[in-house]
């Protein structure tokens, strides 16, 4: 079998910087996007089903943010917007640390991007599971942040 191949980015921009020191800061949630955003709004959220084999509703429509900046940086890079051929990717939590994966075409979309990290009011939120957050109001983003495939975490597996 071979080895999955991992991706490696080295060095931290001056927006992923900044995107790590407001993560430690343990104040805010993160919310990864490809649109610039005044306001996030609930919208409902899926789930891949491993029971169902299909995308489910994942609760109430509501904002989605997570306390981990390589989460949103991830989201707002590795999308299938400008991707035509069947693509994979995810992000899961392991002893504690996201992990993350994607189809090759998704990584190279990503390296012409430019996606958004919107940082938001901690308070205005509730845990909704190991990885994310939720809140059902409206919410004005403190911050915009731009990112761009050097941001992008570096343990990035290849799925083939």
């Amino acid at each position: 079998m071979e080895k999955a191949k991992i991706l490696n980015i080295y060095e931290l921009s001056e927006n992923k910087k900044r995107l790590l020191d407001l993560e430690k800061s343990n104040n805010f949630v993160f919310h990864g996007s490809t649109s610039n955003i005044e306001a996030l709004t609930p919208r409902q959220g899926y789930n891949f089903s491993k029971k169902t084999n299909k995308m489910e509703k994942d609760g109430d429509p509501a904002i989605f943010a997570t306390k981990f900046v390589e989460i949103a940086i991830f989201r707002a890079l590795i999308n299938k917007n400008n991707v035509q051929e069947p693509s994979l990717s995810y992000f899961n939590i392991e002893n504690n640390s996201p992990c993350f994966a994607a189809t090759q075409n998704l990584i190279d979309a990503a390296k012409t991007k430019t996606g958004k990290v919107y940082v938001l009011n901690k308070n205005q939120f509730q845990e909704h599971n190991k990885i994310e957050s939720i809140s059902n109001t409206s919410s004005v983003p403190i911050e915009s942040i731009d990112v761009v495939f050097q941001d992008l975490p570096k343990n990035i597996k290849i799925i083939k």
